[in-house]
């Protein structure tokens, strides 16, 4: 349990992992726990008396030493040691991949901004308290003000921006206007959330624990005196209106950077809205003219060629704050897109969710970009969704890098991988032996995947069931690692278990599980069995349909054949049933106990009764055990 203590007084407050708003069972923690008891075994597997288990993403792998170690940042991470690399720890799991959700990382009356390392920002009219610790927050630069009557008060929207605890009260079911009057009227109110649809109110004492990023609901409401003044800023970043997104890293304060504001709405809300037309009218005025003055100010230090050496300029601050906002999830404009893939051209795939084409970012990032079809969800819903996706990392995943929702368009953009997908290297290489995938990298591609599977089943913020996993969704990076594509396509799996989302059937014919023309619930199990037949297809180089079984060439050959052939040939065949499953093409170039391993967790994936198959945790367990050489194996009988 990860809690926030203070300074003053030691006082423990703010618990923020596990996710106090979570039930024991989302948690996976036992509340009846009164030993403190945990193990983290030499594999990297981490285990404690409450239940909370890990692993590390180099799960299994022999010579490395770790250590877990809570971070001064309030993280805990395990770090791995290699003594081959070069005896460099890296960190190898932690708890939060978004730092911004542990509890008081910018201090108070200051936001955290997740761009993928943690940068702060002070709420509009603060400032830093100390610029040496952000810890120490930001204070009000409108402190010889005080709030008094309702016409001496307004708010300022932040967009997508939580202050996390330290509510006053909470209501449902209650206008805008009803909340803004809630937290004026209270003295002690300092700024209030509002989510839309059920109409939430969180007014608070307190700014603390800020954070924002795309996705997050509801906005929050600055209480600032009537007289402050807000600026009218330029729309950059897409999942804000009018901010200032400029960034300090936490890592590296650094004095010379200007004070800025973060996520501020030109339209601040104030009760004397009748009387601000001329007020915004001589005021774009002003505005006008500064930036005319600004715009030759700074032509002038250009072509001296001064001013820009000896300082940053406001302009280039603004501009690193918006590369540092795009440079990681983030939503697209479709015309962003359309140039990037000079309008959707370059075609690299094509599938049931829709087609994918090659492109390059602005930033001379390689992407490749998704049009999906079909899809009938709402922006907001469509939105929440990927919000949740985009904050998964994974080494055998592939990364998503933002999307774009602007009306009826649904487009994902990832991370390109330049070797393309399995299916062409495993099905389109015969008679080319330069393309042939080794026996090593059969059994490399069938560990990485089942991790990747394993980390979506158990490891996410939320349970991801991939739903059609086959060779085409499997793609490889120039060192032949697989990273899985097109997880997250398919509805999220609640932590309850609740599965009432999946039940049109998805997939492909030869690869789906028999669930899936049953009436039974969809479960991850469905995965595993999708993973078998991929165990088959690594080991023979063809599609399960194209086996020829008993002799029977020409004829389309199920799954099931097959399983019930090897269960056979194990039995009452003799030694060398294993050579016969694994591809010619390979010359008997392979390891014999990691094939029988592979046949053998085939046909226990491939199990009717979905009860009977193993998690994927158990399946990376075994592919493992059975990749020590060193040690005896003992194979159970089929």
């Amino acid at each position: 349990m990860l809690s926030m203590v203070y300074d003053d007084g030691g006082e423990v407050s703010s618990i923020y992992w596990p996710n106090p708003y979570f039930s024991y069972w989302q948690n996976s923690r036992k509340i009846y726990n009164f030993s403190r008891e945990a193990e983290l075994d030499s594999s990297g597997h981490f285990l404690a008396s409450d239940n909370a288990t890990f692993d590390a993403a180099d799960l299994g792998d022999a010579g490395v030493r770790r250590r877990l170690t809570l971070d001064t940042d309030g993280n805990l991470r395990l770090y791995s040691l290699d003594a081959g690399d070069g005896g460099a720890w890296t960190v190898s799991w932690m708890a939060f991949p978004n730092p911004c959700i542990i509890h008081g990382v910018c201090g108070i009356n200051a936001v955290c901004l997740y761009t993928p390392s943690p940068a702060c920002v002070c709420a509009p009219g603060h400032e830093r308290a100390d610029r040496s610790d952000w810890s120490r927050g930001c204070q009000p630069t409108f402190s010889n003000l005080t709030f008094g009557r309702d016409e001496q008060v307004k708010f300022v929207a932040l967009p997508h921006t939580d202050f996390w605890g330290f509510d006053l009260n909470n209501s449902e079911f209650l206008s805008l206007d009803a909340c803004e009057a809630q937290c004026t009227g209270e003295p002690s109110c300092v700024v209030f959330q509002y989510k839309q649809g059920k109409g939430e109110c969180y007014p608070k004492s307190l700014m603390f624990n800020g954070r924002t990023f795309p996705g997050l609901p509801g906005t929050a409401y600055l209480k600032v005196p009537a007289g402050f003044s807000v600026p009218e800023l330029l729309h950059i970043h897409q999942w804000q209106t009018d901010g200032l997104a400029i960034q300090e890293d936490i890592a590296g304060c650094d004095a010379a950077v200007p004070e800025v504001l973060l996520n501020v709405s030109s339209t601040a809300r104030s009760s004397n809205q009748g009387k601000s037309l001329w007020f915004y009218f001589y005021g774009f005025l002003s505005a006008f003219l500064v930036i005319e003055v600004f715009v030759i100010a700074f032509g002038c230090w250009l072509f001296s060629k001064k001013g820009i050496l000896s300082r940053p300029s406001e302009l280039l601050a603004v501009e690193e704050g918006y590369r540092m906002i795009t440079s990681h999830f983030r939503a697209y404009s479709h015309s962003e897109l359309q140039k990037a893939t000079r309008k959707f051209r370059a075609e690299i795939g094509h599938g049931g969710s829709g087609t994918v084409y090659k492109g390059v970012l602005d930033d001379d990032r390689t992407v490749a970009v998704k049009v999906l079809q079909d899809v009938s969800q709402s922006e907001e819903v469509f939105q929440a969704e990927l919000s949740a996706i985009g904050r998964i990392y994974h080494m055998n995943l592939v990364r998503m890098w933002g999307f774009c929702s602007e009306g009826a368009h649904r487009i994902l953009v990832y991370e390109y991988v330049h070797n393309g997908s399995l299916a062409n290297a495993l099905f389109q290489s015969a008679g080319n032996s330069g393309g042939l995938l080794g026996w090593k990298q059969r059994f490399n591609i069938a560990v990485g995947v089942a991790k990747g599977l394993a980390y979506l089943h158990n490891e996410c913020l939320e349970w991801i069931i991939h739903c059609d996993m086959k060779p085409e969704n499997i793609l490889l990076d120039d060192e032949m690692e697989p990273k899985i594509t097109d997880f997250g396509l398919a509805k999220l799996l609640n932590r309850d278990g609740s599965d009432s989302g999946l039940s049109r059937i998805r997939g492909t014919r030869g690869y789906m599980a028999p669930e899936w023309v049953s009436s039974l619930p969809i479960t991850d199990k469905v995965d595993v069995y999708s993973y078998g037949v991929l165990l088959l297809e690594l080991m023979k180089g063809k599609r399960v349909s194209d086996w020829v079984v008993d002799g029977k060439d020409g004829l389309e050959t199920d799954v099931r054949t097959v399983a019930k052939m090897i269960v056979d040939r194990s039995k009452h065949g003799d030694g060398g049933w294993v050579a016969d499953l694994v591809d010619e093409r390979l010359d008997g170039q392979f390891h014999h106990a990691q094939a029988k391993t592979f046949a053998q967790l085939a046909v226990s994936c491939l199990e009717e009764d979905r009860n009977k198959r193993p998690g994927m945790k158990s399946v990376v367990l075994m592919l493992i055990s059975a990749d020590d050489e060193s040690r005896d194996h003992e194979y159970p009988e089929i």
